[in-house]
């Protein structure tokens, strides 16, 4: 009886299945949706203020540090901390990328312009991370000492790294982190350099094709309808 049912049933079916299987081969593979953001300074070297006085250099601000003692001025990248937040929200894939639910890659680049030098390389145990001065989830990312110069005078270098894999964020709070400011990334950097400019890029995990999903539906679709005008169940 088995073999008497697949015997009619097979022919009937072999069409649709070989149409979907066309279908599902033109269908391109899944891909990672890609978001970056990019803050930059006015200046390298901004016209300093008081001590007691905040900074604002282009996207990022130069926060008032009384501690850092007589000679010193808010913008010369001595005992400070920078503060800006990268904008998602124009990237023409942010509400793409949001859809995914989560990302698996974020890399930094920072440049840097530093006149604090120990034995000719600087700066000396800075870091950088997520912040927004209220919740702290994130380890600090501590940079090597990569610009080589004299002290007292002006170096600039640039320095890339992975959040996710050579800091050790987690994915997941990092994308929660974007999702909670509404497509901000706030962020902070400490203490002995000016930030010039920083760009951030986020990766989702790969997200079907979305033409490829209608056409799986379509394929489906055409099983169907070949199945009940046999005459068979659905």
């Amino acid at each position: 009886m088995k073999a008497r049912f697949f015997k009619h049933i097979t022919p009937a079916i072999t069409p649709a299945i070989t149409v979907l299987a066309g279908l599902l081969c033109a269908a391109a593979p899944a891909h990672a949706i890609t978001i970056s953001a990019t803050a930059t300074a006015a200046s390298s070297q901004p016209g300093p203020v008081a001590l007691t006085q905040d900074l604002v250099n282009g996207d990022f601000t130069i926060g008032a540090n009384p501690a850092a003692g007589p000679g010193h001025v808010t913008g010369d990248g001595v005992d400070e901390t920078t503060r800006w937040a990268f904008d998602f929200t124009a990237d023409p894939g942010y509400a793409a990328f949001m859809a995914t639910g989560g990302l698996v890659e974020a890399r930094l680049r920072l440049t840097l312009n530093t006149q604090f030098f120990i034995n000719g390389v600087g700066p000396s145990t800075d870091v950088a991370l997520p912040s927004d001065g209220v919740t702290g989830l994130f380890p600090a990312w501590t940079l090597p000492s990569f610009i080589n110069g004299v002290a007292g005078n002006y170096n600039s270098g640039s320095i890339v790294t992975s959040l996710v894999s050579q800091v050790g964020m987690n994915p997941a709070e990092l994308f929660n982190w974007l999702s909670s400011h509404g497509g901000l990334f706030p962020m902070r950097y400490a203490d002995d350099a000016l930030v010039t400019a920083a760009d951030l890029t986020l990766v989702s995990a790969p997200v079907p094709e979305p033409h490829a999903t209608l056409l799986m539906l379509a394929g489906a679709g055409l099983l169907l309808a070949r199945r009940r005008r046999m005459g068979q169940p659905a």
